[in-house]
């Protein structure tokens, strides 16, 4: 009996940590090769724009038209991704309010297969702040010594404390989509938070390693 009910709880339960530890930085992976390949832009016209509601979150619904050499194109992709074009999250139906029917709009698609395209360019906050949290946290738990409890390398502790603190504020702070422009001043929010987590732990763990 006890052999089954552990076996059961390792079918429910592994599948949801690997999920835990793996959907998003695969989404995040899905979310670059979207942007990838998405190099080419062009302007398109709105057909239909709503936003939809569930639970307090919401999506962006919106279909629009766009012409690549001549030829015309529909799509109601939105953002990059595998999961994140049709999750809802708190902020994700702002682009759909914003526009409406006839509304021109700058379309992204890949030149090779113009029928791919997107209007958010940047990747899902989720991919990356969930990603970073979730890692951070994970790695930052082989940094202490088994034996003393104390960090085996002030330098590691502030890399991994700050990662994971970088994750958080992404996920609370940024808007649904990350744009090109944000990666430096988050690379540098980054190094500040580990800067700050290393000297806190040189402080408090100053007899350690």
């Amino acid at each position: 009996m006890r052999y089954i009910l552990g076996l059961a709880a390792a079918l429910i339960f592994l599948p949801l940590f690997l999920a835990l530890l793996f959907l998003m930085p695969v989404e995040f992976c899905v979310s670059s090769w979207h942007l990838w390949r998405a190099e080419a832009t062009t302007q398109g016209r709105v057909i239909s724009s709503q936003p939809a509601s569930h639970r307090g979150n919401t999506r962006s619904l919106i279909r629009y038209s766009y012409k690549v050499d001549g030829r015309r194109y529909e799509s109601d992709r939105v953002r990059a991704g595998w999961i994140s074009n049709k999750a809802y999250e708190a902020g994700a139906g702002a682009l759909a309010q914003s526009l409406s029917a006839g509304s021109q709009v700058t379309v992204r698609y890949d030149p090779c297969h113009p029928e791919f395209a997107l209007l958010e360019y940047g990747w899902p906050k989720w991919s990356v702040g969930f990603s970073l949290a979730v890692w951070g946290m994970l790695l930052g738990s082989y940094v202490f010594a088994a034996q003393d409890r104390r960090p085996s390398s002030h330098l590691l502790y502030g890399l991994t404390r700050g990662i994971c603190l970088l994750g958080f504020l992404i996920i609370v702070l940024l808007p649904p989509t990350i744009q090109l422009k944000q990666v430096l001043p988050l690379l540098g929010a980054g190094l500040v938070l580990s800067a700050v987590a290393a000297c806190y732990s040189r402080l408090r763990y100053s007899g350690g390693a």
